[in-house]
């Protein structure tokens, strides 16, 4: 069961750009929905992959949520103390897992991703409300080149899915990322701010320690 869950990792954070007009959000919630370009090989977990992801965030710590086949995978970074983890909560098997990567497997992480050079354009467009500027990210790696939609209506702390595009003068609303050889089309539907809970990015106590690589291998 646990291979078919597609987990949200948490590895990167930039700065981004403060604009004049912006709203400042240290502490809140964004949620985006995804759709996915399968390849052939992909196709047979269409079903399966999750339509939304709820990212946490403070100015130093971000946790993505997804669910899917009854499982819920929450991917957690707090970056001061380089710390990136998965806890997985399986309850059809009465199973809660927790997976803290190394530094060589956030590395190896990172070296996956597409690295990105950005084009700013002029096209002007509102989507969900927010003010939206189109850009081109061009992977230097591949070749390939993707619309991106920024917005200065306000300033958020990138998190694990927007985490490709960091470093733009914007935040990313509309855009194109990666994760696990999977490519999704993520939008922002919402960001909310609010309080993230106490302890939302320690470790729980209840959960069974696996290495990364058990993981892989399940």
């Amino acid at each position: 069961m646990i291979k078919k869950i597609t987990i949200a990792f948490i590895l990167i954070v930039a700065t981004i750009t403060i604009a004049i007009a912006q709203k400042k959000i240290n502490e809140g919630i964004v949620t985006y929905m995804v759709t996915y370009d399968l390849s052939a090989d992909q196709q047979q977990n269409a079903g399966r992959l999750p339509s939304e992801i709820i990212c946490y965030f403070r100015a130093d710590s971000t946790a993505a949520i997804a669910s899917q086949d009854g499982a819920t995978v929450k991917g957690v970074s707090v970056f001061k103390t380089n710390y990136h983890s998965l806890i997985i909560d399986l309850p059809a098997l009465s199973k809660k897992l927790i997976v803290v990567m190394t530094a060589d497997e956030v590395e190896q992480e990172k070296a996956s991703l597409p690295k990105f050079n950005y084009e700013k354009g002029t096209e002007k467009k509102i989507i969900n409300g927010f003010n939206c500027t189109r850009g081109t990210l061009t992977d230097s790696k591949a070749g390939s080149s993707y619309e991106i939609w920024l917005t200065n209506d306000i300033d958020i702390p990138l998190t694990s899915v927007s985490r490709i595009a960091g470093g733009l003068n914007g935040v990313p609303i509309r855009f194109v990322t990666f994760n696990n050889g999977y490519k999704i089309n993520a939008v922002v539907k919402e960001v909310k701010e609010q309080p993230v809970p106490k302890g939302f990015f320690t470790a729980p106590k209840n959960y069974v320690a696996i290495s990364y690589s058990e993981l892989k291998s399940m």
